[in-house]
């Protein structure tokens, strides 16, 4: 994959909030109005969210409050053709160790030499695509969010720039670290156990 082009903000700082897109505790609309409470309370020029692959997307509670701020939201991503390599590779080794495992299973013998290398490599195999998977949500995806969230920013014209964005909650300190090695960007991450409001959050 090519080297990704990811531009510092010029002339404005972006600030970034990050939240799990299971935090209750933003989505309760009996505890809060997301729109005026913490949207435009906070003065978020725009809200983000991971599609994680669009198929799995399919949080109904997220969808049906943010869909009722007037304001912009982005559904962003890993484009297809991105990850479309390491997707490959990671299903190609997946079917290789179904293959073996169907080879396996069919040894009359499973103390047999060839029986323990071939349980050796179906391990090798398993472990590679899993690897390969972490790298694609995590660090690959991380900074295609990270340019994403910064072009979209960077239509904003003033010089401070703050964003909301919802995400898998295990990936969001990859996120995080990726946003921030960008110069002119501050984040946080909300701890919907810990921080209640996005008022708790603090940018480093």
């Amino acid at each position: 994959m090519n080297t990704l082009n990811i531009e510092t903000p010029q002339n404005k700082t972006i600030f970034v909030v990050l939240t799990k897109k299971e935090n209750n505790a933003l989505l309760n609309e009996q505890r809060y109005n997301l729109c005026e409470e913490v949207l435009n309370e906070h003065s978020f020029d725009f809200v983000t969210v991971d599609m994680e692959g669009e198929s799995k997307f399919n949080p109904k509670s997220l969808v049906k409050v943010i869909g009722k701020c007037p304001i912009e939201s982005h559904g962003v991503d890993v484009p297809a053709f991105a990850a479309g390599y390491l997707r490959q590779e990671v299903d190609d080794k997946r079917e290789q160790a179904a293959g073996l495992e169907k080879e396996y299973a069919a040894l009359a013998d499973k103390a047999s030499l060839m029986a323990q290398n071939m349980a050796s490599w179906i391990d090798v195999l398993k472990s590679e695509a899993q690897e390969l998977e972490s790298e694609l949500e995590g660090e690959v995806k991380a900074k295609w969010l990270t340019k994403r969230i910064l072009d979209i920013a960077a239509n904003f014209t003033e010089d401070e720039v703050y964003v909301l964005h919802f995400g898998v909650e295990k990936y969001l300190p990859v996120l995080k670290a990726a946003l921030t090695s960008v110069d002119n960007v501050k984040v946080s991450i909300l701890d919907g156990k810990k921080q209640k409001t996005v008022s708790q959050a603090v940018f480093a």
